[in-house]
């Protein structure tokens, strides 16, 4: 049975476009994930506003036994304008879109998922372009904590060394893991043929930006980012757990070149 129209709050989070001109939408709310349909091609009256990255009031109607839900109503709240300054500030958006659909939203925590996109957009338009990576950088760190993915910052995942002994760092993580080796064991995994090129260097500056990162709203990580020597070792880190977490590439980083990781 058909049920009546529903109605929420929150962000486009995706738009594609079908050959006959409909539109094919991902929208989190702090409901959940959904995947909504918009009719009328070009002569809709709501494509304007069923665009990505606007939040927005909308109201679906909701066929349980078909199951399909129709866009059928959506009330502008708020427009990122910030986001369209440059390549680099849409990219790190399209990104983090990616990221949250690639993990359903950090595994179903849905009002901190759209918590935490609603605050970067809102912060990539505080910045310049060349900083855009850093927030985003600062988003995808955040972001592995709902996941429970954030690694252990203090030992080593393999032997349990503490990375504050003596030569136990620099250390490695091995790119698509998401353990830090310490430097024996990293060297171990050389030696059984893993790549130098398959592993990517940390050292104890590394780690105390990782640490300090969690304590900061995005747009203030980029001022620490900068002003690190390690700033693309974070970076390289950072990209390649958050690509374990989403199960793979994601997409929105190779637009125009390869991630800081190389791959």
């Amino acid at each position: 049975m058909a049920q009546r129209n529903e109605l929420y709050r929150g962000l486009f989070l995706h738009a594609k476009d079908t050959a006959r001109g409909d539109r094919i939408l991902t929208f989190l709310c702090n409901e959940g994930l959904l995947s909504l349909f918009m009719f009328g091609g070009p002569k809709s009256s709501l494509r304007s506003a069923a665009l990505p990255f606007i939040v927005a009031d909308i109201e679906v109607y909701h066929d349980t036994r078909r199951e399909f839900i129709k866009l059928t109503g959506a009330n502008v709240i708020e427009v990122f304008h910030g986001i369209h300054k440059s390549f680099s500030h849409m990219q790190s958006a399209c990104a983090a879109s990616e990221f949250l659909i690639r993990t359903s939203a950090f595994g179903g925590e849905y009002p901190q998922a759209l918590s935490m996109i609603t605050a970067l957009l809102r912060e990539l338009g505080n910045v310049d372009e060349s900083e855009a990576i850093l927030v985003l950088s600062a988003f995808f760190w955040n972001a592995l904590s709902p996941l429970g993915l954030i690694p252990d910052l203090s030992r080593c995942e393999r032997c349990g060394r503490s990375f504050s002994e003596k030569n136990s760092l620099p250390g490695k993580l091995l790119i698509g893991e998401s353990s830090f080796l310490c430097h024996n064991c990293a060297e171990q995994f050389r030696q059984i043929g893993f790549s130098t090129s398959a592993m990517l260097p940390f050292d104890e500056k590394v780690l105390t930006c990782l640490r300090c990162i969690t304590k900061l709203s995005y747009s203030e990580a980029v001022p620490l980012l900068k002003s690190t020597s390690s700033r693309a070792e974070i970076i390289a880190v950072i990209e390649s757990l958050a690509e374990s977490a989403a199960e793979g590439p994601l997409q929105s980083l190779r637009v125009f070149g390869e991630t800081f990781y190389g791959t």
